[in-house]
């Protein structure tokens, strides 16, 4: 799948902006869910510093398993490796502001 998805990026020019623009998005997004939420839960104590760890512990889980996927499904034949790295870095931002999301949704409500 991602030799199809980096020949999709290589067809054209508009077809990696896509890419770059989609994955930035998800980046972004995620930075700010995970900046609103902090700033949601409050000053650190005992009870925030058990969230932080939390999510923390769920992004480096994420981490781990996404560098394992690159690893093993990035050959070195692929031209945009670098777009894949940042996109499996995404998706531990996203891994972590959706556990930050729902760790909010259960204290808060």
């Amino acid at each position: 799948m991602i030799d199809v998805l980096d020949r999709w990026m290589l067809e054209s020019v508009g077809n990696f902006n896509i890419f770059v623009g989609v994955m930035t998005f998800i980046y972004i997004g995620s930075l700010l869910v995970l900046f609103f939420v902090g700033k949601k839960f409050g000053r650190p104590d005992e009870r925030t510093n058990a969230i932080y760890l939390k999510i923390i512990s769920s992004m480096f889980t994420t981490q781990l398993i996404m560098t394992g996927l690159f690893i093993s499904l990035v050959d070195s034949n692929i031209h945009y490796f670098r777009q894949f790295l940042l996109l499996f870095q995404a998706i531990v931002f996203l891994v972590g502001a959706i556990n930050a999301f729902r760790l909010y949704k259960k204290d808060f409500n």
